[in-house]
């Protein structure tokens, strides 16, 4: 068994050096390492003498009689960063000989004393710390000692120094920098003659140490945000700010951060040409590059609005004072209310702020808004509700606890509404109602255990809130859901400035002005927000609230329109006149708009509720006025028929509501088409013989049909069976014949028409004619001359592009260009869409999917089949009234070289809207051959593909 032992192979070395000689080499297991205890004491390398394991440095530094010393105080080598007698910032090593003496971590240091004597010049250098030395050339270092042997030492004793900061890791930071401070005196000589530039590359420590060095619990790593003890010393109280603020990275305040030492190469004359460039050049330290974004933007937002004279009338002295008063603040305080002001209104927690790039503890910041007036403090908590609201799971229990509510099972909102209970109960030991303190005592509880708690006032927050409704006033065109007050514009400008968003060129031209004054502004404010409150509880389901809501709307709008008193009175018939002259694009910024909308939810609230008779009623009130949402009246008239015919039962009146819509100008397309058939359904039904002849009275409309085939396709089998259906087609790879693949009903409908010669297809609805059309009109769009259609830089389209208003203003132009069009050849057509494209591409346009199409070559094929008569017809039709043109057009639009076909794919039970059928009539008048292909399911046993 011994010779067994002794002949087994050595221990596998886990050492990753792959230059390790392999003879010789004693195997130790890693075990030992852990399980040997470290000498309690070593020899002093350079006298021999026995010391104290964790004190060799302080030994070396002070006591050590053979580690000679540049001057009689004793200076540890970290505190010596700047040699002012020094000729040049070349750093050298020591000749082979010493090092086989001595090695250059303990070399003794020769530099002559740091007292500024006979100092004409002063040269300060950039250090990378833990790199240089293994960088230098030993060939390099003996030529240039030869040249300068008294800088060649000093320039050692620099090296060795930073060497013995980097890899000596027993060295504790407390005690560094308690050594730092005994020195002060002679160091600040130093810094007195030359400025201290550290390269940023330099706090970055060389991973690589020695093998003896060991670590020890004590050495702790410090946050980004605290400033070293050294760094602290060398530089003061700027220091500490400085590294607090880690929030501006393109700001460098103690060198620029373009120059890295790290780049050193084996020439020592290029290092000091590059650290002399260094030193030489400025710093920017201009306060707006150190903004972030958010913050830039926000003050951008600000000036834009002010700076206009019909957008700064509208805030009085007060509204000023609180815009002054943010502008007072201090960057990081700014940066705080902004950073609060996007998130929802409500307390919060400064403990649970986390913006490491504002401050680490936000508690003098937040004291700071609350001085400015701009913040509340827990002080101005006086509600349960809101306290309770405030309190995490984990608190919440157990100050619920205290009060013997609930138990380890119950949830959140179970205790907030115990708690609220018992707040609200009367305790019997009161005399009167303000004895009663239950909930008193509750509120202190619950203040105690959220510790300090902050939320924007409302008053300035409201200032706020309108300067950016200003400035992001024509975003509710393109989202009429959005009501928000303008906070998304912060991130548009953001994309913009980063060069990841850009916007069409176009003049901003404003001269109507839309509110008559502050007054009107707070209304269309109010109006909107309340708006937003009645979409969230219809998205939410809570259809009572809503129904609430609705009706605390419509008495404040009959209130606005009809208060007794005169000077309201008079401001009202004024406003009214005046929204009445807007056109009507401007006039959606009203509050008599939103009003309207609101009051227009408010029927489908009452038809939810089944509170028909309040539905009609409210339908009949909102299609006695024409001034706000007229492009609403199709829908409210087809509405009203089929309430009065349904559900009221009332056929005579359902009669004349279909007579009164078909006649009325405003009601367009689809709408129409809807009550002309429900008409048509009334004649043709028994139960409505006698009201025959005044059905036959009612205008009609001509539709024809088109074309219709019927495919088949595997259904895929999904849970529930609800949504959109999917089918599964036969794979196209060659080497996957018997593969399938899950596909949607018109992507079933593109692979059958590929398998009757059409190469080409592609499924974009109504966005491949809307990107066709504007880029066909483009200049016509964005083109100048009309006024109010753009009142900010961040436009997608024009203000009346869905509104008569378009095509009455650019008349002539669209005909001119649609007479173009038909007259083009391909050529033309081609030349036309090239110039756009490459000009335009990329820009945001409402109406432009630059992704519809994959080059440039594939709309140009498209243009080219269907050729310029059809397409002047189209663009025709939707310049005229692209509010409700822009839906119903087919699904697919597949070519090939000669030929082309739109396609409206209608999975199973599926039919055609009336919008559908106006538009595949209409496409059929211009020549286009169209047809609507049917998909027809079958089981899992049925032939894929028919």
């Amino acid at each position: 068994m011994a010779d067994r032992r002794e002949q087994k192979t050595p221990r596998r070395s886990l050492s990753l050096s792959k230059n390790k000689k392999k003879s010789g080499v004693n195997t130790t297991p890693i075990t030992s390492f852990f399980s040997n205890p470290h000498p309690p004491k070593l020899p002093c390398p350079l006298c021999g003498q026995i010391v104290p394991r964790f004190a060799i440095n302080e030994h070396i530094d002070l006591q050590c009689n053979n580690f000679e010393r540049g001057d009689s105080s004793a200076t540890p080598a970290s505190n010596i960063v700047v040699s002012p007698t020094s000729k040049s910032s070349e750093l050298e090593l020591i000749p082979d000989e010493a090092e086989s003496k001595t090695s250059p971590y303990f070399k003794a240091r020769s530099s002559p004393n740091v007292s500024g004597e006979k100092c004409d010049k002063t040269v300060v250098g950039t250090l990378d710390l833990g790199r240089l030395s293994s960088k230098l050339s030993r060939k390099c270092t003996k030529r240039n000692e030869i040249k300068h042997p008294d800088q060649t030492r000093e320039s050692v004793d620099y090296a060795s120094n930073s060497q013995k900061e980097n890899s000596e890791s027993t060295i504790d930071l407390t005690t560094s920098a308690q050594k730092c401070t005994t020195t002060t005196e002679g160091f600040e000589k130093a810094t007195k003659l030359s400025p201290i530039h550290l390269h940023p590359s330099s706090s970055t420590l060389s991973k690589r140490k020695s093998p003896d060095s060991q670590k020890i619990p004590s050495l702790r790593k410090k946050p980004k945000h605290e400033a070293s003890s050294w760094t602290r010393t060398l530089f003061g109280k700027n220091a500490a700010q400085t590294t607090e603020e880690p929030s501006a990275p393109d700001c460098n305040l103690l060198s620029d951060s373009n120059q890295s030492s790290s780049h050193v190469v084996s020439d020592l004359q290029a290092i000091s040409e590059a650290e002399k460039n260094n030193n030489n050049q400025t710093v920017d330290t201009s306060p707006t590059q150190r903004l972030p974004y958010y913050l830039r933007n926000f003050q951008t937002v600000l000036q834009a609005v002010l700076q206009n004279e019909d957008d700064r009338r509208l805030f009085n002295q007060e509204d000023m004072t609180l815009v002054q008063a943010f502008e007072k603040l201090s960057v990081m305080g700014q940066k705080l209310y902004v950073r609060l002001f996007q998130r929802k209104l409500k307390w919060l927690q400064v403990d649970k702020l986390d913006y490491e790039e504002i401050c680490s503890n936000l508690e003098p910041v937040a004291h700071e808004l609350v001085q400015g007036g701009l913040l509340q403090s827990e002080n101005d908590l006086h509600e349960v509700a809101e306290a309770l609201e405030l309190l995490p799971a984990p608190e919440l229990k157990s100050l619920a606890k205290i009060f013997h509510l609930g138990n380890s099972g119950t949830q959140k909102q179970q205790l907030v509404e115990g708690l609220l209970r018992l707040s609200k109960q009367k305790s019997l030991f009161s005399l009167s109602q303000a004895q009663n303190n239950i909930g008193a005592i509750i509120l202190k509880r619950a203040k105690q255990l959220a510790g300090s708690c902050v939320r924007l006032c409302r008053g300035p927050r409201a200032v706020f809130s309108r300067i950016l409704l200003l400035f992001s006033l024509t975003d509710t065109m393109d989202e009429e859901e959005m009501a928000a007050g303008g906070q998304s514009q912060l991130y548009t400008i953001l994309l913009v400035n980063s060069g990841r968003l850009a916007f069409p060129g176009y003049t901003v031209q404003r001269t109507a002005k839309v509110f008559q004054d502050r007054d009107d502004l707070i209304r269309y404010e109010a109006s909107m927000r309340t708006l937003q409150e009645v979409i969230l509880a219809m998205q939410s389901g809570h259809w009572e609230e809503a129904s609430d809501l609705y009706t605390a709307a419509k008495n404040d709008w009959q209130h606005l329109k009809e208060s007794l008193d005169l000077r309201i009175i008079y401001i009202i018939v004024v406003c009214t006149s005046h929204q009445e002259e807007l056109p009507v694009f401007l006039r959606s910024f009203t509050a008599g708009w939103a009003y309207t909308r609101i009051l227009s939810r408010g029927v489908e609230i009452l038809q939810r509720l089944r509170r028909y008779e309040e539905a009609v009623s409210e339908l009949q009130s909102l299609l006695l006025q024409d001034v706000y949402c007229p492009d609403s009246r199709g829908r409210w008239w087809d509405r009203l028929a089929l309430n009065l015919q349904q559900h009221l039962k009332k056929p005579e009146k359902a009669i004349c509501a279909m007579r009164d819509g078909l006649s009325d100008p405003l009601v367009r397309t689809g709408h129409k088409l809807s009550l002309h058939q429900r008409a048509v359904r009334m004649r043709e039904s028994p139960s409505f013989k006698k009201y025959r002849l005044q059905l036959r009275d009612l205008p009609t409309l001509d539709v024809q049909d088109v074309k219709h085939v019927t495919i088949r396709g595997q259904l895929f089998p999904h849970e529930g069976g609800m949504g959109k259906s999917r089918f599964l087609v036969p794979s196209n790879e060659d080497d996957c014949s018997d593969a399938t693949v899950i596909c949607s009903v018109e992507d079933l409908s593109l692979a059958h028409y590929r398998q009757q010669g059409f190469d080409q297809g592609i499924h974009g609805e109504g966005s491949t004619f809307s990107t066709l059309f504007a880029l066909l009109l483009w200049d016509i769009i964005f083109m100048d001359g009309i006024s109010d259609v753009f009142r900010n830089p961040y436009q997608t389209c024009p203000l009346d592009l869905y509104t008569d208003c378009f095509y009455e203003n650019r008349k002539e132009a669209v005909e001119s260009r649609v007479q173009l069009l038909k007259e083009a050849s391909v050529e033309t057509l081609h030349a036309m869409l090239e110039d756009v494209w490459t000009s335009q591409k990329g820009k945001v346009c409402a109406c432009v999917n630059w992704e519809r199409f994959t080059s440039l070559s594939q709309a140009q094929s498209l243009v080219s089949c269907m050729g310029g008569a059809f397409l002047a017809g189209v663009i025709a039709r939707m310049a005229k009234d692209l509010r409700h043109c822009r839906g119903g057009l087919p699904d697919l639009v597949v070519w090939n070289a000669s030929t082309y076909k739109l396609v409206e794919v209608k999975g199973p039970s599926d039919r055609l809207s009336q919008k559908q059928q106006i538009w595949l009539d209409e496409l059929q008048k211009l020549g286009a051959d169209v047809e609507v292909c049917h998909v027809v399911a079958t089981g899992a046993r049925g032939s894929r593909l028919k």
